[in-house]
């Protein structure tokens, strides 16, 4: 009788492990694809190292990964709460504008903001983030970290921003901070804007041996220097920025050329007349600004288009935004692809550059 009673036993336990145990440790097909890159297992180049590039939006906020062997994968996409829409919608505003944030111009600069300063810093003293505003950034960040994150803390993260008037790269940075993000110094100098990153993301801008930082220098010097306009169009805003550029890189100054709208980005995607009018008055004027203070003007700009596919895959919207820049300019050279990740996809190549960079030779024998 005991020994029938043990081969019992014997039988429910195994049903019971292979019921029990196999959901508790199950890992969703798509964790499994990232986590067989990341540890090199299975076919294709070894890719035991990543790095994360998110790129935060006036209403949303994307994420994707930098592999070893130059691959990117889009990683996901997180809507704003309401907390950061009321955010970047206040941020836009001219009159939120600090007096004398950072990066200085002057001594007077530096000394009108000390108690500002001063705050943040007993602020991160006890513990909370740098600011209210900073709190809000950190919530969405955390979301978008945990999309990201493979089976350990990214070795190097960057994160880009839209240019609004009252938002600034010590937000990023210390954002960063407070999550205790590895944000390591590159060739793209401060936390990018949107359209550094996304400039990037084109393949623009970028030096060819990044291993040195010296070398890359050189190489980004030889670069063509070219004219560009960055439009976000998403479902909340329409945001603008224009901006001569030759590397991939960011001063963080808050002298920004940009125009903004929160009204546009609520009409029909299909609309052609809701939206047509909006959009040239506000790429019109900003166009027509740096045209008129330029010695020799190019002829032709290079029009980068992020945001939300459901506004700017809409061909309409897309002749719409040609047909404003060429009031300006004889032509313009439009990049549309991957709207939603570019900026993410350029934040993450330019962290893993940084990465190469920083790391000591041979340790990271990278070949893209």
């Amino acid at each position: 009788m005991p020994f029938f009673a043990n081969v019992i036993i014997a039988i429910s336990s195994i049903l019971l492990y292979s019921y029990m145990i196999p959901p508790l440790f199950f890992i969703p097909p798509h964790v499994q694809t990232r986590l067989a890159k990341f540890l090199n297992l299975g076919p294709g180049p070894p890719a035991a190292l990543y790095a994360l590039g998110i790129s935060l939006t006036a209403n949303h906020g994307t994420v994707s990964i930098r592999y070893k062997d130059g691959s990117f994968e889009d990683v996901g996409r997180v809507k704003g709460d309401k907390a950061y829409l009321k955010l970047m919608r206040r941020l836009s505003l001219r009159y939120s504008q600090h007096p004398s944030p950072p990066p200085y111009g002057d001594l007077d600069d530096m000394w009108n903001d000390q108690l500002r300063q001063f705050w943040r810093k007993v602020r991160r003293a006890v513990g909370l983030a740098a600011s209210p505003d900073v709190a809000v950034l950190c919530r969405m960040l955390k979301k978008l970290i945990k999309l990201g994150e493979l089976v350990e803390p990214s070795p190097s993260t960057v994160i880009s921003y839209p240019a609004l008037h009252a938002l600034y790269y010590e937000d990023i940075e210390d954002a960063a901070n407070y999550l205790k993000l590895r944000t390591l110094p590159g060739n793209h100098w401060h936390p990018p804007h949107e359209i550094t990153a996304a400039y990037a993301g084109h393949g623009m801008g970028l030096c060819e041996d990044f291993n040195d930082q010296e070398t890359c220098r050189k190489q980004g010097l030889e670069l063509p220097l070219r004219l560009i306009l960055l439009l976000e169009f998403t479902e909340t805003a329409l945001l603008l920025q224009i901006k001569h550029m030759r590397e991939a890189d960011d001063s963080g100054s808050h002298d920004l050329d940009i125009a903004t709208s929160f009204e546009v980005g609520n009409a029909e995607p299909s609309s052609r007349n809701s939206s047509g009018a909006v959009i040239r008055d506000l790429v019109v004027p900003l166009l027509r600004r740096e045209h008129d203070r330029s010695v020799l003007p190019p002829e032709t700009i290079a029009v980068i288009v992020t945001g939300s596919p459901s506004r700017i895959e809409n061909p309409d919207i897309q002749q719409l935004i040609k047909d404003a820049v060429e009031e300006v300019y004889l032509q313009a050279d439009m990049f549309t692809s991957n709207p939603d990740f570019i900026a993410a996809r350029g934040a993450a190549e330019l962290a893993w550059r940084a990465l190469v960079s920083k790391a000591s030779p041979g340790a990271l024998d990278s070949e893209s």
